[in-house]
């Protein structure tokens, strides 16, 4: 059971993990209530805002099946797995850019869960723990002592004095305007 939507939101997620899930012709590992588990956390940490829209997109999702897919008279969570994918490919390749992106976060989050799940990362080869050696990290829960290697910092600095680093002015974005004028000299 999720802590932060209703039992209603949460078996769309379980539908929506259930249709964006990646599957393997033998591999199919019993992972969902892990990746709901993170998908619930994720769903906690959202901006207030947030925590109420997302819902809303679901239903939305859920309900607009009557009219979208009309004569059917389901809604998303009821139809099979085949004519949901049908249902949220109509979506993520939506001229609105609404439906895209409800549809890009919910893949993200499904996918993520699915990828740095230990069955899945075991399948595939990998070993977090020597990864997490291997780039300066002690554990999972412990940031890394140092963000990067000093050579690779001496180069970012070296591109940012010379103003070379990032799309214009040096530095990316609006982070210029948080700097004084004798820090961007």
């Amino acid at each position: 059971m999720m802590k932060n939507v209703s039992s209603g939101v949460e078996r769309i997620i379980r539908a929506l993990l259930d249709t964006l899930k990646p599957r393997k012709p033998g591999f199919d590992p019993l992972i969902e209530d892990d990746i709901i588990r993170m998908a619930d956390a994720f769903l906690g940490g959202l901006p207030v805002h947030m925590k109420i829209l997302m819902p809303l997109g679901l239903r939305l999702l859920n309900y607009a099946t009557l009219i979208l897919m009309f004569p059917t008279w389901r809604t998303f969570c009821r139809m099979s797995r085949e004519k949901r994918e049908k249902y949220i490919m109509g979506w993520a390749e939506s001229s609105i850019p609404l439906r895209r992106d409800l549809i890009k976060g919910f893949k993200a989050i499904v996918l993520t869960g699915f990828y740095t799940h230990p069955i899945v990362l075991a399948h595939l080869g990998m070993d977090l723990e020597a990864h997490l050696k291997r780039i300066n990290v002690q554990d999972i829960n412990t940031p890394p002592t140092v963000a990067c290697s000093e050579e690779a910092a001496k180069y970012f600095t070296e591109l940012e004095k010379k103003g070379e680093w990032g799309p214009s002015g040096g530095l990316p974005g609006h982070q210029i305007k948080y700097l004084s004028p004798k820090e961007v000299k």
